[in-house]
């Protein structure tokens, strides 16, 4: 009797083991997709600084496939249910930034996708960094930065002109979450 009971009991732990790691491995793999995702986003806002239109496509099409790929996972289902509007615009816009055919189109849509991914940042921590949203009143344009002081990517001969919105920092991110 003593036996079956350690033996029901070490099959439960090892159980209870094998699905806290998935669970864990499910988190690591959001968080990697949100990385990518989020890297694929600097590339892109660093061709728009540069005005590298024809380099920056292959990084938009790259955008553009992590924003398609991207799933609202490890959320609070009233978070999820949030953001999926939220989500699908963002798909929309990068699939409009991908098919820009001139640098203002081009800009034009990378405010758009900052202004989504922003939002989906507020709930899920997409980069270990802080982040900052920051504004251009002249080209009415938003985009993300690891830095508070502004480096305006839209306008090539105003680098310094713009505002700071808000700033997540590594603190302000939330906790994850392990119900899908």
């Amino acid at each position: 009797m003593k036996n079956s009971l350690k033996e029901i009991y070490a099959t439960c732990l090892i159980a209870f083991m094998m699905i806290s790691c998935q669970s864990s491995h499910g988190q690591d793999a959001a968080q990697a997709q949100r990385d990518r995702l989020f890297n694929a986003y600097m590339e892109v806002k660093k061709d728009i600084t540069d005005e590298n239109f024809a380099g920056g496509k292959g990084h938009v099409v790259q955008l553009e496939k992590e924003v398609q790929n991207f799933r609202l996972k490890g959320l609070q289902l009233d978070d999820m249910m949030r953001l999926k509007k939220v989500s699908q615009t963002m798909k929309s816009d990068a699939a409009s930034l991908k098919s820009a055919e001139e640098m203002k189109a081009m800009k034009t849509s990378f405010s758009a996708v900052t202004q989504s991914l922003f939002t989906i940042m507020e709930t899920m921590k997409c980069t270990d960094e802080a982040v900052y949203l920051q504004y251009c009143p002249m080209e009415k344009a938003y985009w993300l930065s690891y830095e508070k002081e502004i480096e305006n990517p839209y306008a090539a001969s105003m680098r310094n002109c713009g505002q700071l919105v808000k700033g997540m920092a590594t603190g302000d991110y939330p906790e994850p979450v392990a119900c899908h």
